[in-house]
């Protein structure tokens, strides 16, 4: 399988905030993860993904099992990315 590399786009325009931002993150990682979903659905028939607030296997028919609900996660500290 191949795999297209595209550039990220950090905007500059504001020197103090050089940082990659969620915005950014989720633009450049979304479309790789719909295609590996894509693939992996092709390959075993079905996914295991996060939905509404339960960890859901989706089947190539469209049925839609809930396994377990998720739980919250504690965002009391920054995340820093290296």
């Amino acid at each position: 399988m191949k795999v297209k590399k595209k550039k990220l786009h950090i905007d500059k325009s504001n020197e103090e905030n050089d940082s990659l931002t969620k915005e950014v993150l989720v633009r450049a990682t979304s479309p790789a993860v719909r295609k590996a979903s894509q693939e992996a659905m092709k390959i075993k028939g079905f996914v295991i993904k996060a939905e509404n607030g339960w960890v859901v296997r989706e089947d190539k028919n469209g049925t839609i099992t809930q396994l377990l609900p998720t739980e919250p996660v504690n965002r009391s500290r920054p995340i820093a990315l290296d």
